[in-house]
C-alpha cells in the first residue's frame, strides 16, 4: 500500500511539473522588436495607425511626436504584431529597418535579483560602516550611496513585475516618419556598378549659319554609380548635316557631365520594372569644334524620362533634356532626347 501511494504521488508530480514546464516554455520569452518606417502621406497614415492602436486595445508605453516623426513604444501579441506589419504594407510604409529579437524572461529576471542581491550587499556594507565613521562627511556620502542603491533597487523590482507582464508578448519600438527629403543618417547610398551606353539627338531650338546645325547624333558611355541614381557620361555629338561652304559652324561637341535623376513619391520611388516616371538634371562640359572654330563651354539641363524596363541586372530608360549652356545661348540650347541601357557588371 505504501509502495502504491509512493508511485501515485510520483506519477502526479511529474505531471503537474510537465505542465509547469509547458507553461514556462510557451510563457517564459517574449519578442523585442523595433520597426523604422516612413511615409509619403504622413498625415493620412498617422489617423489610420491611432485608430489600428484603439481598435486592438494596445498597451501604449510611451509617446512622443513631433512634426517630423511619432514614436511609439507598445506591448502586443503576436498574432497583433503580424497582422501591424500587414498594415504597414497595405499603408504604403517604406520600413527602413525591422529587427526582432527573442528575449528570456527568467533570464533577465534572474539578472535583474543578482543585481538587486549585490545592491543590498553594498547597503549592508555602507550601513556597517556608518556604525564606525565619525566624520559627517563621509556619514553624508554613505547615506547618499544607500539612497542611490535603494531607488535601483526599487527600479529592478518594477522591471521584474513588468517582466511577469511580458510573457508571450511582442514589446515594439515603433518609429513612423514622414518621407525623408534631405540626406540623412537613416538614408544610405546604395551603390551600383553599371556601365552602359547612350544615343541621343540634340536639336538646337535657333540653329543659325556659322554657329549651329538644325540637329546632331550622340554616342556617350554612360556610367550609374548609385541606386538613387547618379551617373556621368562622357561622349560627343555630330552634326548631320554641315554646308561645305560654312566652315565656322559647330560640326562636333564633346560631352562630358554628371547628372541625378529623381523618382516621384506618389508614383512608387521607382519600385516597378516597368514605367517608372523621374526628373532630374545634368551639369556638363561642352567643346565645341569646327573647321576654322572652336568654343568652351558649360551647361545645365533640367530632364524628365521614364524607365522603360528594369531589373536586377539591366536598365532601359528614355528621357528628355533642355541644354541651356552659358555661352551663346540663343543658338545652342536647345532639346535632348536620349536612349541608354545601362548593365550591372
Amino acid at each position: 500500500m505504501k509502495l502504491k501511494t509512493f508511485f501515485l504521488c510520483i506519477t502526479t508530480f511529474a505531471i503537474l511539473s510537465s505542465g509547469a514546464f509547458a507553461q514556462n516554455s510557451a510563457d517564459s520569452t517574449y519578442i523585442d522588436a523595433s520597426v523604422e518606417t516612413y511615409t509619403p502621406n504622413f498625415e493620412k497614415v498617422s489617423p489610420k495607425f491611432e485608430q489600428f492602436l484603439e481598435q486592438n486595445s494596445l498597451s501604449i508605453e510611451r509617446k512622443t511626436k513631433n512634426y517630423y516623426e511619432v514614436r511609439y513604444t507598445l506591448v502586443m501579441s503576436k498574432a497583433q504584431f503580424a497582422e501591424f506589419k500587414n498594415k504597414l504594407n497595405e499603408w504604403n510604409c517604406q520600413t527602413i529597418t525591422l529587427s526582432e529579437t527573442t528575449r528570456y524572461i527568467p533570464q533577465e529576471k534572474n539578472a535583474k535579483k543578482t543585481k538587486i542581491n549585490d545592491l543590498q550587499t553594498k547597503i549592508n556594507d555602507r550601513n556597517e560602516s556608518l556604525l564606525y565613521t565619525e566624520s559627517e562627511s563621509r556619514r553624508e556620502l554613505f547615506q547618499d550611496r544607500i539612497a542611490e542603491d535603494k531607488a535601483k533597487i526599487r527600479e529592478c523590482e518594477n522591471e521584474i513585475r513588468e517582466l511577469d507582464s511580458k510573457n508571450g508578448t511582442v514589446v515594439l519600438g515603433i518609429t513612423l516618419m514622414r518621407e525623408p527629403t534631405t540626406p540623412s543618417e537613416t538614408q544610405k547610398i546604395k551603390f551600383v556598378n553599371m556601365p552602359g551606353f547612350e544615343y541621343s539627338i540634340f536639336m538646337p531650338e535657333n540653329p543659325k549659319a556659322g554657329i549651329s546645325a538644325e540637329y546632331y547624333n550622340g554616342y556617350m558611355l554612360k556610367y550609374l554609380f548609385t541606386k538613387g541614381k547618379s551617373y556621368v557620361t562622357v561622349g560627343a555629338f555630330k552634326a548631320v548635316d554641315v554646308p561645305q561652304n560654312d566652315t565656322l559652324m559647330y560640326s562636333d561637341i564633346f560631352n562630358f557631365s554628371f547628372g541625378q535623376d529623381f523618382y516621384s513619391r506618389h508614383l512608387g520611388r521607382g519600385g516597378r520594372k516597368f514605367l517608372n516616371l523621374y526628373s532630374g538634371y545634368n551639369v556638363g562640359y561642352l567643346a565645341y569644334t569646327g573647321e576654322k572654330s572652336s568654343l568652351k563651354n558649360v551647361y545645365v539641363s533640367p530632364a524628365i524620362g521614364i524607365e522603360i524596363f528594369k531589373n536586377n541586372f539591366m536598365l532601359f530608360d528614355t528621357k528628355m533634356t533642355y541644354i541651356l549652356p552659358f555661352s551663346e545661348n540663343l543658338n545652342l540650347r536647345g532639346l535632348q532626347f536620349a536612349a541608354a541601357l545601362n548593365f550591372v557588371f
